[in-house]
Formats: structure tokens, sequence, C-alpha cells
């Protein structure tokens, strides 16, 4: 917890790791997505231009490899912080899925149409941003396994049907196009549009987060920290 001379207090939301995890993330993604797209939409202006931006077709398939060989560096570690780092371990438990995420959807549901009277209480994650997180965990092992075979065609052929190499093509370009429209409009939107955020959520620069925030959006997290000490 800490404050400033405004009086706001102001409570720590993700770690100097989660940080530096996620923009290196959210880079990699976007130069995936750029040099993906160069190659998918390669036969309308707005590939033909990627692909020049990016120094030709050669250059653009190393950029892609390079970047895609970092992600899946980025996957192994993040699995492996989640599971071993006691800090990691905390996280996982609060974003892990469980019955109660339902139920808070459904309740979500009701209240938007009028048929409940509150509105569900979160700890420090709600439904949204799990699914979020899961969704694009796996997103992005769909996109790695898929990725990976059509890099190593030759290989791949020799042991898969032509058709799982066609499934893979599909799977691998319009998962990924899936991915960054979620991106672009549900987690921007959620993270730094939203009302009570606009015009940013800056937790994920500073770390830091309003308490009030944290009173308002996650009430049960709030409480929890009261119990502990930290507000």
């Amino acid at each position: 917890m800490s404050g400033n001379p405004t009086g706001t207090v102001y409570v720590e939301r993700m770690s100097l790791m989660y940080r530096i995890q996620h923009i290196l993330l959210m880079v990699t993604l976007v130069v995936l997505a750029l040099t993906g797209f160069a190659l998918m939409y390669h036969d309308n202006w707005f590939g033909r231009a990627l692909i020049v931006w990016e120094g030709g077709v050669l250059f653009r398939g190393f950029i892609h490899r390079a970047a895609a060989i970092f992600l899946l560096a980025q996957m192994v570690y993040h699995a492996y912080y989640m599971l071993f780092s006691a800090e990691g371990k905390r996280e996982l438990n609060e974003v892990w899925l469980r019955r109660q995420d339902l139920d808070d959807f459904l309740q979500a549901i009701r209240y938007n149409i009028g048929t409940a009277n509150e509105y569900p209480r979160f700890g420090k994650y709600g439904y949204k941003e799990k699914f979020q997180y899961w969704g694009a965990t796996g997103g992005i092992f769909l996109i790695s396994i898929s990725g990976i075979c059509l890099w190593a065609e030759t290989f791949s052929m020799r042991f898969l049907p032509k058709l799982f190499l066609d499934l893979c093509l599909i799977v691998h370009g319009y998962q990924g196009l899936l991915a960054f429209v979620i991106l672009l409009f549900w987690h921007i939107y959620n993270e730094h549009l939203h009302p009570s955020v606009f015009p940013m959520n800056n937790s994920w620069l500073t770390g830091k987060v309003e308490a009030e925030w944290i009173r308002q959006e996650h009430p049960l997290e709030y409480e929890k920290l009261k119990q502990e000490g930290v507000l």
C-alpha cells in the first residue's frame, strides 16, 4: 500500500515480474500479428503494404519465426513461474476457474436484464479476467502447435495426414486473427476504456491501482486486503 500528497491510497495489483511478462507478451503478439497478417492477406493491398514495410517476403518470415521462438520461450517461463514460484502459485490460485465464476456470470446476466438486484462481487479476478487469461493461454497453445507443424511441414508430413496440415493452416491463421480482435477490442476496453479506469488502467506500467477502484470493482479482494492489514 502507498499514498500520495492528495491522500489517494494505492495498492499493488501487478508485480514487476508480471509487468515485464505482460509487456513482452504484448510486443511479441503485435509483431506476430503484423507479420502473420502480411502472409495471410498477401493478395490484397493491406498484405502487400505490410510485406514491403517488413522488408520483403523472406525477412517477414524471419521476423515471424524469431518472434514465435520468443513467444514459446515466454510460455515455458510463464508456466514455470506460475507452477513453482511462491508468487506464481498465489496468482494461479486466484485465476483458477471455479463454479463460482459460472454463478457470477449468470448473476451478471440476470442483473443486466433486471432480474437480479445485485451485481456479483469479485475477488482479485472476476470471470472476465479469468476468461481472458485462460482464453489467451489456450489460444497461444493452439497457435504454437499449429505453427510448429507448419514450420516443420516436411517433417510433419512424414507422420501426419495432409488434412491435419490443412487444418493447422486454418487454425493458425484464424486463431491468430481471433486473438488479435479479442486483444484489440475486448481486453483493451475492459482494462483501459471502461468508465471505471478511462482513459487507461496504469497498473500495467506502475503495478498499482487506487484502493477505491478495488473497493468498487473487486469488493471481496478489498475486504481480504483489509483483513490482512494491507489497507
